[in-house]
């Protein structure tokens, strides 16, 4: 078996095997998989720091209101 056909099996056995990890989940399971703690609109302090991030880095495209450059010298 000569090396590059050699990477080649080896690559279709690792996509193989990364694509056997993956599962189909039906809508009626993603509110019981979904985690509310990632919903920045429910947490107060963590939706002020996403905006803030956010300013931060469109500051110069007027992103969320914020004066100022890109550079966080607001």
């Amino acid at each position: 078996m000569s090396r590059a056909s050699s990477f080649i099996a080896s690559m279709i056995a690792a996509s193989l095997l990364s694509a056997a990890g993956c599962a189909t989940v039906a809508p009626y399971e993603r509110e019981r998989l979904a985690k509310p703690d990632m919903d920045m609109s429910r947490n107060a302090d963590a939706k002020a720091g996403e905006e803030h991030a956010t300013a931060y880095r469109e500051g110069s495209s007027g992103g969320m209101g914020s004066s100022g450059g890109g550079c966080g010298c607001n």
